[in-house]
């Protein structure tokens, strides 16, 4: 049996260490999960978006969820137990198959960018993070990328300082690359940018 709830911005769907009760699926909204690290900054290691699956990890590992999920808007999380889960697994293949790829691509995606984000500098990073943020959520139709994220969490996620994200979007917006709105933004010159990602500034 499923159920689903309403979590607003900003609330723990779960906590990184916390035992495994059932899998989360987002109906509507955005979720970021992180880990903390031992000097206590953040590490964001996904941000998830409508009908994606998080939490399913734990169910296949030792039981403990990885990371921590926060919504960074309002968010309708549906939960399926972790019975009704074991069961699917044991009676149905297609679904057992579906969800050990989605484990294996998403296990992938994360190290491969962790990877990535290690040989470069901080502006090939956070190029590369905003391009990996639009592939993800699209843009508006002014050409905005559609996930609300303060600099703080963009940090986060290209694994730099909020000084360092501030300085530099400020620079590539005066030199009109991007164009900002308060926490949105819109890449103007992907080409430039791109060049920049590809350690040619």
């Amino acid at each position: 049996m499923k159920s689903g709830r309403l979590v607003k911005k900003g609330q723990i769907i779960f906590f990184e260490g916390d035992h495994v009760k059932g899998l989360h699926c987002i109906c509507y909204g955005k979720v970021k999960l992180y880990k903390t690290m031992d000097n206590g900054d953040m590490q964001i290691l996904r941000i998830s978006k409508e009908a994606d699956l998080i939490g399913y990890r734990g169910l296949l590992g030792d039981g403990k969820y990885i990371a921590t999920a926060e919504t960074i808007e309002d968010s309708m999380i549906c939960f399926i137990p972790k019975h009704t889960i074991l069961e699917m697994l044991t009676s149905n293949l297609s679904f057992s198959l579906q969800l050990m790829s989605k484990f294996a691509s998403d296990l992938s995606e994360v190290e491969e960018k962790s990877i990535r984000f290690v040989q470069k500098s901080s502006k090939e990073r956070l190029a590369e993070a905003l391009f990996i943020l639009e592939k993800n959520f699209g843009t508006t139709v002014d050409g905005y990328i559609q996930v609300n994220l303060t600099r703080q969490e963009i940090g986060a996620f290209a694994g730099l300082a909020t000084e360092t994200i501030i300085r530099t979007l400020k620079a590539w917006e005066e030199e009109g690359i991007l164009e900002l709105r308060k926490k949105l933004i819109h890449i103007k010159d992907k080409a430039q940018l791109m060049a920049i990602s590809h350690g040619q500034d």
